[in-house]
């Protein structure tokens, strides 16, 4: 059962090479939705966030892009972030200057948050190692660490590769500063954070235009844009419905508990330690069981 009542979230993506960011914010538009940060820079992609969020009637949602993020590899090829400006904004022509930046985003909402947020962080994790390393300004005389402490309920988060020691993950392994990141914030992040590995979510497949039918769906055109036909991965909509349930276990998985080490080069160890606030996630059951409850939530016959 999802009971996501009374608890907040800020989604936090690379909206980048993989569709699967699309499925995930597309369950959580439904929740309290406080923003809506980008972690990779691409010119397109804070407008086509705001854009899919307005196609679903879902308005003044703060969108931000660490505008400093141009050093990851492999950049977008299939463009859904274009083809969703060409669908809803053909005209209009938006500037990432018109965004706010990561880090003022952060301090921003979760010095204003009168209960504690949780954040689902499905790309590269620096936007949130900047915010942990932030000092006091005018909106809060805390440092980025105290202020996650005191603001942040947990971090949910689509990373790693926890079926093998030294396993690397695209989010953690990209580059060096997406693994100089991973390694700060689980080094440093004074809240429990959830860990979705790769092994995880590659063998649920999800969406497509057979379960979004409308051809005039902001998700079904960036699945289709992005050749994702037939569905996709489901590594980032899996870590939603994390958040969703609010729970680990009723989600449909065991936890391991332990010590979390990232190195340089972006391979991540684990150390079983039952004390910890760290973990990663097991699936308890077949791969339908996660398809079909997400599937349910995105397709055509649920907005009917």
């Amino acid at each position: 059962m999802i009971d996501s009542a009374n608890r907040s979230v800020i989604f936090d993506t690379d909206w980048w090479t993989d569709c699967d960011d699309c499925v995930a914010l597309r369950l959580l538009i439904d929740s309290e939705l406080k923003g809506v940060n980008i972690n990779a820079f691409l010119y397109e992609s804070p407008q086509s966030v705001r854009l899919f969020l307005e196609s679903y009637g879902v308005k003044n949602v703060p969108v931000a892009m660490d505008k400093s993020a141009t050093y990851y590899n492999d950049p977008p090829r299939n463009s859904y972030q274009k083809k969703l400006i060409e669908k809803f904004s053909p005209d209009n022509s938006d500037s990432p200057d018109n965004y706010e930046d990561s880090v003022s985003f952060y301090r921003r909402i979760l010095s204003s948050a009168e209960e504690k947020v949780d954040i689902v962080a499905v790309g590269f994790q620096n936007s949130i190692a900047s915010l942990l390393m932030s000092e006091a300004d005018d909106f809060s005389p805390l440092d980025g660490i105290e202020l996650c402490r005191q603001k942040v309920n947990k971090l949910w988060a689509m990373a790693g590769k926890w079926d093998e020691e030294g396993g690397r993950e695209y989010n953690i392994a990209n580059n060096s500063h997406s693994a100089a990141a991973a390694k700060i914030v689980a080094e440093k992040f004074p809240c429990p954070i959830t860990y979705l590995g790769f092994e995880a979510g590659v063998s649920v497949i999800t969406g497509g235009k057979k379960v979004i039918g409308d051809e005039n769906d902001a998700l079904r055109l960036s699945m289709v844009a992005h050749g994702s036909h037939n569905g996709r991965n489901s590594w980032d909509p899996m870590t939603a419905m994390l958040f969703l349930h609010g729970d680990e276990e009723k989600a449909g998985y065991n936890k391991v508990y332990g010590d979390i080490i990232i190195d340089k080069d972006g391979r991540n160890y684990f150390k079983e330690n039952k004390s910890s606030d760290r973990c990663f996630v097991v699936k308890k059951y077949q791969d339908s069981f996660y398809a079909d409850e997400i599937n349910s939530l995105i397709s055509v016959d649920k907005k009917a």
